[in-house]
């Protein structure tokens, strides 16, 4: 996780770039700067005035009207970028992010049919041209880092570089389910994450029971641990409610026995 490099420095051309690490999801994730007029020849190509830059450690996104669903990188991180305007609308394999003498791919599809990931409206892909380019990299330690699209570097900005050296590594330590409950009770869903990595950052996951899903996302400081809860009413008239959980790397299925109010005492 905290394997590290000297890069050498890419040479940067015209463009800034706005950039936000992982943060807490009550909070604004965006930051953007204006970029100096482009000096580009090409016509179909215009400098970004603003560009979108966020760090996250998972990709959540929705499966169908009730599912859910969360991917991890195979690396450290998911680095989302906004891509240069222009008149076109180029294949994914056209970018590349820039890191010292490494350059890696925009991922060019991703699954799900809708993006849950604060932040992300939505991810540029193969078959659907819009959003943000989404880059799957590993921590570096490197001066500058640029995107780069037709022949044209479009640098980060310095805190971008600062925040590529470090990543959080969450660990997933407890998930509270009870095993029964009455009906009409609620029904309270638990769950408790360390961060054992080197940057603050949000874990991402969701239960769903039915048609009825609900979004865990727990900030979490390096070092630190966190936990949150969401709440279902238990169904009268039901013997048992089924839950899945879902989360970086995998699922699991819990079951909830709805109870009697009622019970008849032996001697």
């Amino acid at each position: 996780m905290d394997r590290r490099r000297l890069l050498k420095l890419l040479p940067l051309t015209a463009g800034l770039a706005g950039c936000t690490s992982e943060s807490n999801p009550n909070e604004s994730a965006t930051e953007s700067t204006k970029s100096p007029a482009s000096t580009s020849t090409k016509a179909t190509t215009k400098e970004p005035s603003s560009v979108l830059v966020q760090f996250r450690s998972s990709y959540r996104y929705a499966v169908n009207d009730d599912g859910i669903g969360v991917l991890s990188p195979e690396h450290d991180q998911f680095v989302f970028i906004s891509p240069p305007v222009t008149d076109e609308e180029p294949d994914t394999d056209a970018f590349r992010l820039a890191l010292g003498d490494e350059q890696f791919e925009a991922v060019s599809s991703v699954p799900g049919f809708a993006s849950l990931t604060p932040g992300i409206e939505a991810v540029y892909t193969e078959d659907s041209k819009s959003g943000t380019l989404m880059f799957d990299v590993p921590t570096t330690e490197t001066d500058a880092a640029a995107l780069v699209y037709d022949g044209t570097s479009h640098p980060l900005a310095d805190d971008g570089s600062e925040r590529l050296a470090t990543a959080p590594d969450f660990s997933l330590k407890e998930v509270s389910v009870p095993e029964s409950v009455t009906p009409g009770d609620f029904i309270e869903l638990s769950v408790a994450v360390e961060n054992e990595g080197t940057s603050g950052g949000t874990y991402l996951a969701g239960f769903r029971t039915g048609g009825y899903p609900k979004e865990v996302d727990i900030f979490v400081e390096p070092g630190e641990e966190g936990t949150e809860t969401v709440t279902y009413e238990a169904y009268d008239g039901s013997e048992a409610m089924y839950f899945q959980f879902d989360y970086p790397g995998g699922d699991r299925s819990y079951e909830v026995a709805i109870e009697s109010e009622t019970t008849t005492e032996t001697e």
